[in-house]
């Protein structure tokens, strides 16, 4: 039935979002099946720009995204992410973001990939070769509008790996952290990912990877 559908895909995204194992499921219960919802703040990049913030804006960040090519010898700018924090309201969470995007300690997001691909849904990057000690930030207020920036988690703490909603996820909210959205490079970048690398199970199809990162 269409509700049994709509519980296994739901059921497919949030584990996925939390790092489980995610099993390969019949084509009509993927999430890219999943309808999106409308949104009367939907981001038309490129036609008019992203929706204003829904907090404060605390610091903003970037990340420089390449493409690799099949065999990984050679890499091809994508673009730039630009990502706005929420530091007021996702104070443990943004801090994490920040301190990676600066380089802070010795942990970075440069050369990290975007592991998960779910298309038309979110991509999915921020995982280091070594963890760092985990946090319990829990869900806010905030929503999860096209473009909004969270933190993953594994169900109970976060360490460093986020998302981006490719389209509004009312079904993420109240269980994970929005701690900010994209400004600028919604379309040449995480579209770019999605339309190159996305999947129904979000094993990408080719790999993209973070070249420098900082604070703006």
């Amino acid at each position: 039935t269409r509700v049994t559908m709509a519980v296994h895909a739901a059921a497919l995204i949030m584990a996925t979002l939390q790092g489980s194992v995610v099993p390969i499921l019949p084509r009509s219960v993927r999430p890219m099946h999943v309808a999106p919802r409308s949104s009367g703040v939907r981001m038309l990049f490129g036609l008019g720009g992203p929706p204003p913030p829904q907090a404060a804006v605390t610091d903003v960040c970037f990340l420089d995204v390449a493409v690799l090519s099949p065999k990984g010898d050679n890499k091809f700018e994508v673009g730039r992410l630009e990502l706005s924090l929420y530091g007021n309201d996702a104070p443990l969470s943004c801090a994490r973001f920040k301190a990676l995007c600066a380089g802070d300690g010795g942990h970075s997001y440069r050369g990290t990939k975007f592991h998960r691909t779910l298309k038309g849904f979110v991509v999915q990057g921020g995982k280091l070769d070594e963890q760092l000690e985990p946090f319990v930030e829990g869900a806010n207020a905030l929503r999860h509008i096209e473009g909004a920036l969270a933190m993953s988690n594994d169900g109970q703490s976060s360490n460093s790996e986020f998302f981006v909603t490719l389209r509004e996820a009312q079904e993420l909210d109240g269980s994970f952290c929005v701690m900010g959205h994209v400004t600028s490079g919604m379309k040449e970048v995480a579209r770019d990912i999605d339309r190159r690398a996305g999947s129904a199970d979000g094993e990408p199809w080719c790999t993209y990877i973070v070249t420098s990162c900082g604070v703006l």
